[in-house]
């Protein structure tokens, strides 16, 4: 595979009306092609087979497209090391909360949660996607009763303000008040937590509630029946 076939590959799974739909979705500066996930996953799953010099080769290039992006983020494999060089350089890239989601978020397989933390501890100052790609690292990696302090630690350093950051946060606050009581109810009224930020975590918190509610009404409806 060369990156004129991937680029071939990725006109010919586009689709109109669903790059249409994306882009009111995305807020991204970059074209957007219009490919669906599981066609894009797939095709990165045979670049990383079939195109081992796509890497290099999509960091020399001086435009690429919001699918280029993601698939770059999804080369990670099971070098810790080589996968932290990969996101360094590609965060700084990300425009839109989709890149940083759908990168970042299946980001979840390091066992040292403290050294990937620290790894990212650089992206806190960063851009307004370079700070919402730390804060989805935090809830995706340390949302458990071990490294929990790791989110009590560390998301108090991250400036709030912009608004995917702080829907971020505000996601954050709502799986920690949602897993995690007691400490998530402290951590949302602690000092650093801004009232916008309280706000969206609320609006989540009762979004989340009405959907658990809906889904146990469901069911116990299908018992029944």
């Amino acid at each position: 595979m060369t990156y004129d076939d991937l680029l071939g590959e990725l006109d010919a799974l586009s689709e109109e009306k669903f790059r249409a739909f994306t882009v009111r979705l995305l807020n991204t500066g970059r074209r957007v092609l219009g490919v669906r996930t599981p066609a894009l996953r797939s095709l990165a799953k045979r670049v990383r087979a079939c195109f081992p010099d796509f890497i290099p080769e999509f960091f020399a290039r001086s435009e690429v497209t919001h699918e280029e992006v993601l698939i770059a983020g999804w080369q990670t494999g099971k070098d810790y090391g080589e996968n932290i060089r990969l996101l360094l350089r590609l965060i700084p890239l990300m425009d839109s909360w989709a890149q940083t989601d759908q990168v970042i978020g299946r980001f979840g397989w390091a066992k040292d949660k403290t050294r990937l933390v620290r790894d990212f501890e650089r992206f806190i100052l960063g851009g307004e996607y370079e700070k919402r790609a730390f804060v989805v690292m935090l809830m995706t990696n340390c949302m458990d009763a071990e490294n929990f302090r790791l989110i009590e630690e560390y998301l108090p350093r991250v400036p709030f303000g912009e608004y995917y950051v702080d829907m971020a946060a505000a996601w954050l606050l709502c799986e920690a008040v949602l897993r995690f009581p007691d400490r998530g109810n402290a951590l949302l009224a602690s000092p650093f937590v801004t009232p916008s930020v309280r706000k969206k975590t609320g609006s989540k918190l009762r979004d989340s509630l009405r959907s658990r509610r809906h889904t146990a009404a469901k069911e116990l409806q299908n018992t029944r029946d």
